[in-house]
C-alpha cells in the first residue's frame, strides 16, 4: 500500500449475461358471458456478473467484487431477476335483467375490473462488516466481503419482516461484538492488520445473491357504472381500491451482517390499500 492514496476504481468493459424465460398466456377475449380475461405467467432466470452498464452499488450488484481477481466469481443471478410471476386481469359486466320494478338506467352499465399479480422476491448477498487482508475494504461503496458459509441459514417462516431465523440473527449479533467468529451458519474468521485494523483473513466461499427475500402479491379492483344521459352524453362513476386486502408486502431485508437490522425488512415494497372516488361526465 501507497500512503497518502484513497481507494482507486478500475472499470472493467467485459461483462456476461444470459437469460432463460418461458412465458405462458391465456386469454378470453370474446364478451360471452360478459367476461373478458387474460392470464400471463413468467418463469425465467437471468444470471450475469455485472448487473448494469455500470453494475450496480451495494452489496448485491456485483461492482464490488468479493474477489477483484475472480470476476467470474461473481456470476449470479442478477438482483433484478424474478424467478416467477404471474399477472391476471379481468372485466366482468354484470346483466341484472329486465326488472320492471328497477328502472334501466339502475341496471345497466356496470362493470368490475381486477388486477391480480404475485411474484417471488428478488435476490440479495450477505456480506460482512469487514474488509479483507488481500484487498481491503470497499470504503466507495460500503460494502465488506461476503463470509464463509458453514451451513445453509434457516428462515424466520413467519411472513413478516423477519426474513433469517432467530439463531441466523444471533450469529450476525456474534460478529458485531467483534473479534473472529465460527457460527454455526456464517463464519468470519479475523486478524488485525497494521495499516487496515480488522479484517477477514480471506474473502470468505459465499456466493453472490444467494438468497432471495419476500416474495409478494397484489389486488386491484375497480367498479364502474356508466349512465347515457343523452346520445352523447354518459356519466360514469368509478369506485377503485389499490391494494383491496391491504396485504403488506415487505421489502428485500438488510444483508449485512453486524448491523442491527440484519435479516430484517426495514420498508415495504407496496403502498397500503387506497381507496379512490370519481365521478366523469364524457361527451
Amino acid at each position: 500500500m501507497t500512503p497518502g492514496l484513497g481507494e482507486l476504481q478500475v472499470f472493467y468493459n467485459g461483462a456476461r449475461s444470459n437469460y432463460n424465460g418461458l412465458q405462458v398466456q391465456v386469454r378470453k377475449a370474446s364478451v360471452e358471458h360478459g367476461l373478458q380475461f387474460q392470464a400471463n405467467y413468467t418463469w425465467a432466470k437471468n444470471m450475469t456478473d455485472a448487473d448494469a452498464v455500470w453494475s450496480a452499488p451495494g452489496t448485491s450488484g456485483g461492482i464490488t467484487q468479493n474477489n477483484p481477481q475472480c470476476i467470474k466469481c461473481e456470476y449470479a443471478p442478477a438482483t433484478y431477476s424474478v424467478a416467477q410471476r404471474f399477472v391476471a386481469n379481468f372485466e366482468y359486466d354484470p346483466s341484472f335483467g329486465h326488472n320492471p320494478r328497477v328502472p334501466s338506467r339502475l341496471a345497466q352499465g356496470w362493470k368490475i375490473l381486477g388486477i391480480f399479480s404475485a411474484q417471488t422476491g428478488f435476490p440479495f448477498s450477505v456480506v460482512g462488516p469487514y474488509g479483507t487482508l488481500q484487498y481491503g475494504y470497499d470504503s466507495f461503496d460500503g460494502v465488506g466481503a461476503r463470509p464463509f458459509l458453514a451451513q445453509t441459514p434457516t428462515s424466520a417462516g413467519t411472513g413478516g419482516p423477519q426474513f433469517f431465523s432467530d439463531a441466523v440473527i444471533a450469529n450476525s449479533n456474534a460478529i458485531a461484538a467483534g473479534g473472529s467468529v465460527n457460527g454455526p451458519y456464517f463464519s468470519v474468521p479475523t486478524t488485525t492488520s497494521p495499516s487496515l485494523g480488522t479484517v477477514q483473513v480471506a474473502p470468505g466461499n459465499l456466493g453472490r445473491n444467494t438468497f432471495v427475500g419476500p416474495g409478494w402479491w397484489n389486488c386491484d379492483l375497480s367498479v364502474v357504472k356508466d349512465t347515457h344521459l343523452a346520445e352523447s352524453v354518459t356519466l360514469q362513476l368509478r369506485a377503485e381500491a389499490f391494494n383491496i386486502f391491504n396485504h403488506s408486502t415487505f421489502g428485500t431485508p438488510i444483508g449485512t451482517l453486524g448491523n442491527p437490522a440484519f435479516g430484517l425488512s426495514t420498508y415495504t415494497a407496496t403502498a397500503e390499500r387506497q381507496l379512490q372516488f370519481a365521478f366523469r361526465i364524457m361527451f
